[in-house]
């Protein structure tokens, strides 16, 4: 009997709040329920957005531990936005995530959806991808080239809405690696987003300043057949002989048999 007038009461609030009544239930929330649980192991949280056609938003972030759990939300109904981004942790926040100004990009995964919901009860699968190039680069030379690399792009994040956001990104990322008696190369780290258009640029020059050589790397890479766009693209390793004018591309590792070589 109980339970009956709890059912009851429910039932009379719902249907007497404003806006929200049996007969017309288009200004009444619809209950989202978002599935997080085809997360890859890679990622440790995710920041959401939700942002409906008035302009209002709803955030919050995730943890790994709540991925295998339904997670449900009161929004409005209509047409909607929901934005996820994966691994934040360097990106700065600005209607979306951007590279931080001398940093490079996070290990970043993105999800973009847009949809309507109209219905009392709404369902949406959470499958981020994988939005982030990480770039290996050697460089042949011997220590006492003391060479450095630098790469600029102008691409710099993601909005909201899954836009690549436009801006000036340089990284002059420290060796990893600097050579030895046998292996006499540097080896640099960076990353990049997606690209929205060829400004992706790799110079190597000396510690004294003076420029070595300037790749358009967009340009040279869509010649090996590489597709900055391509969802699949995992990292990239790149060897760079500035005295054999030469670039090698290896989409698998440096030991890689699926390599192209280009000449500069």
């Amino acid at each position: 009997m109980r339970q009956i007038k709890a059912t009851a009461i429910i039932f009379l609030f719902i249907s007497l709040s404003p806006g929200c009544i049996i007969e017309d239930r288009s200004n009444c929330p619809t209950y989202l329920t978002l599935d997080f649980s085809d997360t890859p192991e890679e990622v440790s949280d995710i920041h959401l957005f939700i942002l409906s056609e008035d302009g209002r938003m709803f955030k919050d972030t995730i943890d790994r531990s709540q991925f295998t759990d339904l997670y449900e939300v009161s929004f409005k109904r209509g047409k909607t936005d929901i934005a996820t981004f994966g691994n934040v942790d360097r990106m700065v926040y600005s209607n979306g995530y951007r590279i931080a100004e001398g940093d490079d990009a996070d290990n970043l995964y993105t999800c973009f959806i847009t949809s309507a919901y109209r219905n009392d009860l709404s369902y949406e699968k959470i499958s981020v991808l994988k939005n982030n190039i990480g770039l290996h680069i050697r460089v042949m030379g011997y220590a006492s080239d003391s060479l450095q690399i630098m790469v600029t792009s102008s691409s710099i994040g993601y909005d909201l809405h899954g836009n690549i956001m436009d801006g000036d990104f340089t990284h002059r990322p420290e060796a990893v690696h600097t050579p030895t008696d046998d292996e006499a190369y540097f080896e640099f780290f960076s990353r990049v987003t997606r690209q929205k258009d060829e400004a992706l640029t790799l110079t190597v020059y000396a510690v004294s300043g003076t420029t070595v050589i300037v790749l358009p790397l967009f340009s040279l890479l869509v010649e090996a057949g590489i597709d900055m766009s391509d969802e699949s693209l995992e990292d990239l390793y790149l060897t760079v002989d500035c005295a054999l004018s030469s670039l090698t591309v290896s989409p698998e590792g440096w030991d890689s048999t699926e390599h192209t070589d280009i000449l500069f």
